[in-house]
């Protein structure tokens, strides 16, 4: 089995360093371990890059991510974002372990860690709190938020595509994220559906968005699908993923 990669737990005196500290344990443990480049584009031009790594064998799943503003959009303000999970695989189903995020936006450093039990997670540390409480029934089997990205950015099977229905959950709020529509065009599908907030939100944001539209388009590579452009839909407006490695 490969080495797991190391969980980085909230350190309370000297966050940044810690941050960094996770950002190299982030790394690729073994060269089975997949990456992906993206490039992240809104109002028309580049805003960021996000890299994703995963290494899923038949038993076991480790995954980072990370998100940084680039050029125009990072001078104006700089956000850095790491995600971290690992968990067990049965068949095609991850069930997250553990989860740990972390945001800097410049100004602030805000962290938050998830256990899981079973199918259920646990808010083990972080500093938000939901608007409105979230039940322990409706947190049952969601994942956290870098496994659903692995989810649905990790290559395909052609009897996977198109069938996702999965809660996510990151320690704040809950959300519902479904891709079930097909549609197939120049050789490429893309699956498309909805990002629904269901729960941890106050009835404001809710009244401000309350569900968005979402769509993965997937390439075909030999005998699987592989994500290639993302497009998506927040109340800061529309914003597309590239693929470009």
């Amino acid at each position: 089995m490969p080495r797991m990669t190391p969980f980085c737990p909230p350190h309370p005196h000297h966050r940044l360093a810690s941050l960094l500290l996770c950002a190299a344990a982030l790394m690729p443990q073994t060269a089975d371990a997949e990456t992906q480049k993206w490039s992240v584009h809104a109002l028309g031009f580049k805003v960021g890059e996000l890299n994703v790594t995963g290494d899923q064998t038949r038993n076991s799943f480790s995954g980072s991510g990370s998100f940084q503003t680039t050029g125009l959009a990072g001078a104006l303000r700089r956000i850095h974002f790491t995600a971290q999970s690992q968990g067990t695989v049965n068949g095609t189903k991850i069930a997250p372990t553990r989860y740990a995020g972390s945001i800097d936006t410049g100004k602030r450093v805000s962290e938050t860690t998830l256990a899981f039990s079973g199918n259920q997670p646990r808010k083990t540390a972080g500093a938000q709190t939901p608007a409105t409480p979230i039940s322990n029934q409706a947190l049952r089997g969601a994942v956290d938020p870098m496994t659903m990205m692995w989810l649905t950015l990790r290559d395909q099977n052609t009897d996977k595509l198109c069938t996702l229905d999965q809660t996510q959950y990151d320690g704040t709020r809950l959300v519902r994220i479904t891709l079930k529509t097909r549609h197939n065009s120049d050789g490429k599908v893309t699956c498309s559906g909805t990002y629904d907030r269901i729960g941890g939100y106050s009835k404001e944001e809710l009244a401000e968005l309350k569900t968005s539209p979402l769509s993965i388009t997937y390439t075909p590579v030999g005998d699987t699908w592989r994500a290639s452009e993302v497009q998506l839909t927040s109340r800061h407006g529309k914003a597309k993923l590239f693929r470009r490695d």
